[in-house]
């Protein structure tokens, strides 16, 4: 197939991780892969990298996805060779492979990886008109596209995938101090705030316990301010964006995950496949991932002192954490980029 990929997300978050993983992928099973990447971003770095292989990699102008001179950039590339699919990525790739005109020339398949509806606006409408197929990645972001009007014909799920250097084998880390991680862009939606006060809580009741933010964002330095004025900054960590992921989840004995949307998490899916357990805010995407709470702890409440109070209790309860890492390990089992790559390429090759 000769396969116009776009994604055009400005920084590196599970979505980008699966389009770096997915071309590359496609391009080694012998698809002729081009990428539209944005101009300086996290994920035009990693595709100049190592990450690229035989995909060719664009670097389109960092502008919003109507603009005359990313739309030009787009059509330009779909004109260069007879397409046979487009695969929008991210929201910002379906829109441009909307206004450019790309898809009449071949079928669009865009992936979807948020849990609220599409807009009800007149353009919106217009964008979730065209795609051929919507791929989700999970039920709830399925379940949300029906909501907004979407056939149910259209609609395939089909969770993300993981590359086999994220599957470890670690034995279980001792403790205390025992060591809570968070993974995540400081974006105002993955609940660094709440992580941060239920761990003040705990401090405060005299655990010993560390917290390790892994990600970058707008509203990292409002969160580093937050733990420096609880006293807690020589309990808190902010690692930025890092590339061993897996290495520093099999390293902590519990992961948080308070979002206030999730559609669905690779940070879950990661922590799974390294055998640390996890602890959710109980959205339909998380839910799904943790088997409605077998393969992971699940809170249907942001309240800190909620979240202090089952931190403690699965910290002090070795077994129980066991148990979610066995169950984790088996879901994750499932969910590899191998498994993902044949069904995605079946999606692409049918549209």
């Amino acid at each position: 197939m000769r396969i116009l990929a776009l994604d055009l997300g400005a920084g590196w978050r599970g979505g980008q991780t699966q389009t770096a993983l997915i071309c590359a992928g496609l391009a080694a099973r012998g698809h002729s892969v081009t990428l539209v990447v944005r101009r300086h971003s996290a994920l035009a770095r990693e595709m100049h990298g190592n990450a690229s292989g035989e995909t060719r990699v664009v670097e389109a102008p960092a502008r919003f996805e109507a603009s005359p001179a990313l739309l030009l950039t787009v059509a330009a590339e779909s004109r260069r060779t007879h397409l046979d699919v487009v695969w929008a990525s991210d929201a910002h790739g379906h829109g441009a492979a909307v206004w450019s005109g790309v898809s009449p020339r071949a079928p669009l398949v865009v992936h979807r990886r948020v849990s609220f509806p599409p807009g009800r606006g007149l353009l919106s409408r217009i964008k979730y008109r065209v795609p051929r197929r919507f791929v989700a990645v999970s039920q709830g972001v399925a379940a949300s596209l029906r909501r907004a009007g979407i056939d149910t014909a259209k609609i395939t799920v089909l969770p993300d995938g993981l590359p086999l250097r994220a599957f470890l084998d670690r034995p279980m880390p001792e403790g205390p101090p025992y060591r809570l991680v968070h993974v995540g862009a400081f974006d105002g939606l993955k609940g660094q705030d709440v992580a941060i006060a239920a761990l003040s809580k705990l401090v405060a009741s005299g655990l010993d316990v560390t917290l390790l933010f892994l990600g970058d964002g707008p509203r990292r330095a409002e969160a580093e301010r937050d733990a420096a004025s609880r006293g807690l900054a020589p309990r808190c960590v902010f690692a930025g964006e890092i590339r061993d992921v897996p290495e520093r989840l099999a390293a902590s004995h519990l992961l948080l995950l308070p979002s206030k949307s999730e559609g669905a998490s690779m940070t879950l899916m990661e922590a799974m496949a390294a055998g640390c357990p996890v602890l959710a805010h109980d959205l339909p995407g998380p839910r799904e991932l943790c088997r409605n709470g077998t393969a992971g702890a699940l809170l249907p409440t942001l309240e800190p002192g909620a979240w202090a109070d089952e931190i403690s209790r699965l910290l002090l309860h070795p077994a129980e954490r066991t148990s979610y890492t066995a169950g984790g390990r088996t879901a994750a089992a499932e969910w590899t980029i191998e498994r993902t790559l044949t069904r995605l390429e079946s999606i692409l090759g049918s549209a």
